[in-house]
């Protein structure tokens, strides 16, 4: 990599892109499957830790949404490190092409 600072431009660029479009994906399929999957990820995270801390939470409960983040923050960084690696790939590609050797 010739120029560090275009490839750092790069491939943070491709991270955000990657984090933005899985944050995305992630919050539409919970909107858009919540009535196939018989609830939406709140429910699930409230079902499980009623049964496996019996705690009595609802899907509304501060607990519940605050493992909802949790999870939602691993997602994002999972989809920032895919785009991350694809848009290294993709500057690798094309500064090969324009290689003057």
């Amino acid at each position: 990599m010739r120029d560090p600072g275009k490839a750092k431009k790069i491939l943070l660029g491709g991270a955000v892109i990657g984090g933005i479009i899985s944050l995305a994906i992630t919050l539409l399929m919970d909107s858009m499957y919540a009535d196939s999957f018989q609830g939406t990820w709140r429910d699930a995270i409230a079902k499980d830790l009623n049964t496996f801390f019996s705690l009595g939470v609802t899907s509304k409960s501060v607990l519940v949404n605050i493992f909802f983040v949790f999870v939602l923050g691993i997602l994002t960084s999972f989809g920032a490190l895919l785009g991350f690696i694809f848009s290294f790939f993709l500057y690798k590609f094309f500064s090969l092409l324009t290689d003057k050797s």
